[in-house]
């Protein structure tokens, strides 16, 4: 039985050598997985900076708002994350909308579109739970939980 082993053994290293010295006519230097790994590093940092409004255009013309009225996108008190009511609506400019609910376990934040963002970065509770925002110019403007950035995230899209 030692003898199978030690040829299994010699056969093994011999197919690993001959496949490590084989001839490869590609002349395009490989790139170290080493840099690979930086570059998708950089990428995922870029990306993590400058984020990106989360609602479809077939979204956004669904929550059509734009006949007026009060608007509100509300979201649990609790840390239960859910994702907002109203999360992607279109209004007209100078519209005020309301934000309810809890913003010390769900913080607000501005999360990509346009700039000036009139979204705040708000992390400490408002009184009665709510947070009026007016957005007086056109654009599209994301926002997000910070702490439930996958599950808690809309835009308002803002029309002449």
């Amino acid at each position: 039985m030692t003898r199978f082993r030690f040829a299994l053994l010699a056969v093994a290293s011999a197919v690993v050598v001959a496949a490590a010295c084989a001839g490869d006519d590609d002349t395009t230097p490989a790139v170290p997985v080493a840099d690979a790994g930086i570059d998708a590093a950089i990428e995922e940092e870029a990306d993590a900076e400058a984020p990106v409004v989360q609602c479809t255009d077939v979204e956004l013309a669904a929550g059509d708002f734009t006949d007026g009225g009060a608007i509100e996108i509300a979201f649990n008190t609790g840390a239960n994350p859910r994702q907002y009511s109203n999360h992607c609506i279109t209004v007209k400019a100078g519209t005020t909308v309301s934000f309810t609910g809890s913003f010390r376990q769900h913080p607000l934040e501005p999360a990509g579109g346009d700039v000036p963002n009139p979204v705040p970065t708000v992390s400490s509770d408002q009184p009665d739970d709510r947070l009026d925002v007016t957005f007086p110019s056109p654009g599209t403007f994301g926002y997000r939980c910070t702490f439930h950035p996958t599950l808690m995230f809309g835009a308002v899209r803002v029309v002449p």
